[in-house]
Formats: structure tokens, C-alpha cells, sequence
């Protein structure tokens, strides 16, 4: 039996000294770039004048190619064997596992995994749920069907490994969903958050206030979670909310604790590099943002050696009173993807949710529609008031949000309101930036 009492998954390895753990990853890392060398003709190819040995600093890492999803993509589109081409580490009579990314900047890559490759994967998902105080007490509620998707099957049995019930909700809707919360008392619940939000929606339609279902805790992925975002999940649900950060090729690198001021670095299991946006050749130094590039220190049925995450992080230090040595991140800013200029100036739509969350609660779901009016670029911001209200009530609040976002964002938004129920609710990750040019 686990000792719940114990504030670490594995005391050792989250307690090791800085020096420690930059070696232990340096020495997995020339180990996983050797096998990657032998075992992916895609990996084989591309560093095929490398030699691992010579790996020794950070600076010798930095000379070598970043992996991009695109690179991803063209090793495994019409190549053997099929379905993963030339991603394989592994003789594909070993892989006991399919799963996919979403597909939503492309075509989805399919990821393998063997018997050990996957209970790596859900070993991190073990210090995640440790981290945000789940136990065995916990009954667990995941208010979706995982379909082909990583992350809420990583989570579950994760969460069964930790000792906890597992109650699976995919086949109800979300009415079903919490009324079988409330039915067997659970006390922490997995979500995007923009489902977190719906879920209180609809649960306050039913005439139920949402804290008093009974969930403590809160662990959110699939999208960026501001601290408003986080505050106003709090305050909706009296639970603890958790943010990680991950993906399919990557998978889940960066969690919170208990502290819930940053995520923590999965440290040593992956080596994280967080690189200046412009070039991506230099580590940026402490309360920067950067691209976060991500090696897998442990999976060889589909190793991935510096992927290109494109998530932008702010970088922290290693100073959290938690205990635990691993380097921190201070915030996800957003991705690469999303980073438009509109008239001239940089924006990413999580300034946007960040605002509304934060300072309006009067609003409800929201969109921004960025197209071209002759020749210039328009932004528009289109939102529900939680609660239907007069023309001089929304011609007010709509003053007030475009000064705010003027603020915000040095953008001048147009307003739209929007009657309530009339926008799209989400149930996985929520596509409320929409680029028309």
C-alpha cells in the first residue's frame, strides 16, 4: 500500500541535487539519440554525421536539428510498414498500442506504443496526479469517450496505478455526466478546462451549484490554462484545479504541484530546452518566454529526439518550496500556432481569455474573428453575457471591453454581442480563435 502521507512519487529522483539530474539527462540523452540512430531510418537519416558521444553541453545539443511535426509527417505518409512508416523504433510485431495526435494543424501522425513505451508514459502521468494530492481515497470522473487520444487514457490508468477509482463517463451527455458525479460521489474530475466551464454551465441550468458536487481536485488538458481561466474553475467548482502541459509526440513534460505556482519539468525523464522564438539556437534566460523543445528521455517505440513543441513557455528556476529540484515554468503563454500579427502587432488569443476571465464574469463563451476589410485586418470579439440583459447594459459592457482590450492587446477590437446559448460550447479543445484572412 502507498504511503498517501508522502508529498513525492518517487522521493529520489525529485529531490536529486541540479547537477544531478543536467547529468543524468545529458548521459539519457546521448543513450536515446544512440538507439534513435540504429533503431528510425528517420532518425538515421537525419543525424547520420552525429555522433552521440560528442554531446556534452548544452551548446553541443543546440547544433543539432530540431524535429518538427512536419518532419513527423513525411517520415510516416506512404512509407512502411504501415501505419507508422519510418517513426518506428521498434519491429512493429511489438507495438501493442495505436494512438494519434488530433489532427488539428494537419494530418494526424500515428504514434505506436509497446507494453513498456506506454507504462513509461503513464509513470509520468503517476508523479502528475501525486503532484496535484490525488490518492487512493479519490473517485476519479473523466467526462469523456478517449477514442484514439493520449491524454485522458494516460490519466486513467494512471489514476487506477495510484490506487484510485476510475469512473469513465464518455457515453453520457453532459447533463448524464454530472448527475452520475454527484450518483457516486466522486472527489476529482479530468477535463479541458473550457469542458471545466461548460460542466458549471450546465450543472447550474440543472439547478445545481457546482461546489457542492463534491470535487476537490481538478486536472486540466488539452489547452492553455491562464490563471483566470484557473482562478474562475476554482471559484466555480471549491476544487483545487491543475494545469500540466503535453502531447502526443512529446507526452506529458510539465505539471503542477501543490504549490500551483508554475509547472515542474518532468525531470530527469525528458530534457527540456526553452529557445528564443526568433532563431530557436539559444536557451533564453529565467522570466523569458520561449519555444519549449522537447526530448523523451525513455520511449523507444517512437523516439523523438528535440521536438519543436511550439508551445510558448515563460521559463522559471528551480526554487519551489515544495521540495521538489526540477526547473520550473512560470506560465503557457500559447503556441506558435496560434501567434498572429494583426495591423503590425503581435497577438495570441490567450490575452484575450485571460481578460474575459479575469475581469468579466458577467461573460459567458466567447469568439474572436480576425478577417480582412479592405485592405486592413479587423479583429472581433464576439461574446454572451452569462445572463440576458438590456441594449444600454451591453452597449456599456461592450464600451468597457473594448477599452480593456485596447489595453490588453494595442489592438482596437470591434463588439459583437451574442444572445446566451447562441455560440458553440466544446467539449474537447475549443476552437474560439478564428483566423479568416
Amino acid at each position: 500500500m502507498l504511503d498517501m502521507n508522502m508529498n513525492y512519487w518517487n522521493p529520489y529522483m525529485e529531490t536529486l541535487p541540479r547537477e544531478k539530474l543536467k547529468e543524468i539527462e545529458l548521459n539519457n540523452f546521448r543513450r536515446i539519440l544512440l538507439y534513435a540512430q540504429q533503431r528510425s531510418p528517420l532518425f538515421q537519416k537525419k543525424f547520420r554525421d552525429i555522433n552521440p558521444a560528442d554531446i556534452v553541453t548544452g551548446d553541443d545539443l543546440r547544433k543539432l536539428p530540431l524535429t518538427d511535426k512536419e518532419d513527423l509527417r513525411a517520415a510516416q505518409e506512404g512509407k512502411e510498414p504501415f501505419p507508422f512508416g519510418e517513426l518506428l523504433g521498434v519491429s512493429i510485431e511489438n507495438v501493442s498500442d495505436f494512438r494519434q495526435t488530433s489532427g488539428t494543424t494537419g494530418k494526424p501522425v500515428y504514434v505506436p506504443e509497446t507494453y513498456e513505451s506506454w507504462q513509461w508514459r503513464v509513470e509520468i502521468w503517476c508523479h502528475i496526479l501525486w503532484m496535484a494530492g490525488l490518492r487512493e481515497t479519490d473517485r476519479v470522473f473523466i467526462p469523456f469517450g478517449y477514442n484514439v487520444y493520449v491524454a485522458f487514457w494516460e490519466a486513467h490508468y494512471a489514476a487506477e496505478k495510484l490506487g484510485c477509482m476510475v469512473i469513465p463517463g464518455g457515453a453520457l451527455d453532459t447533463a448524464g455526466r454530472i448527475d452520475k458525479m454527484k450518483e457516486v460521489k466522486a472527489t476529482a474530475l479530468f477535463n479541458t478546462p473550457t469542458y471545466g466551464l461548460h460542466m458549471a454551465e450546465v450543472a447550474k441550468q440543472k439547478g445545481l451549484e457546482p461546489r457542492k458536487i463534491g470535487i476537490k481536485k481538478m486536472v486540466c488538458a488539452g489547452e492553455p490554462l491562464p490563471r483566470a481561466t484557473r482562478r474562475k474553475l476554482e471559484g466555480l467548482w471549491g476544487a483545487e484545479v491543475y494545469d500540466h502541459i503535453g502531447g502526443t509526440e512529446p507526452c506529458a513534460w510539465a505539471a503542477m504541484c501543490r504549490q500551483r505556482q508554475g509547472l515542474h519539468i518532468m525531470e530527469p525523464y525528458f530534457l527540456v530546452e526553452i529557445l528564443d522564438m526568433d532563431t530557436r539556437s539559444c536557451e533564453v534566460p529565467e522570466g523569458e518566454l520561449g519555444v519549449a523543445v522537447v526530448t523523451p528521455l525513455g520511449r523507444r517505440s517512437f523516439p523523438v529526439i528535440r521536438f519543436n513543441t511550439k508551445d510558448i513557455v515563460r521559463k522559471g528556476a528551480a526554487d519551489c518550496t515544495c521540495g521538489r529540484t526540477s526547473i520550473k515554468i512560470q506560465e503557457v503563454a500559447g503556441r506558435m500556432d496560434d501567434l498572429r500579427k494583426i495591423r503590425g502587432v503581435l497577438f495570441t488569443p490567450v490575452s484575450v481569455e485571460e481578460l474575459l476571465r479575469g475581469e468579466f464574469p458577467e461573460i459567458g463563451e466567447y469568439e474572436i474573428i480576425v478577417k480582412k476589410k479592405g485592405m486592413m485586418d479587423e479583429v472581433s470579439l464576439v461574446f454572451e453575457p452569462v445572463e440576458a440583459s438590456g441594449e444600454l447594459v451591453m452597449q456599456e459592457l461592450s464600451a468597457r471591453l473594448s477599452e480593456r482590450l485596447k489595453i490588453k492587446t494595442n489592438l482596437t477590437f470591434r463588439m459583437v454581442p451574442a444572445k446566451p446559448g447562441t455560440l458553440n460550447r466544446y467539449t474537447l479543445k475549443a476552437k474560439r480563435f478564428k483566423d479568416l484572412r
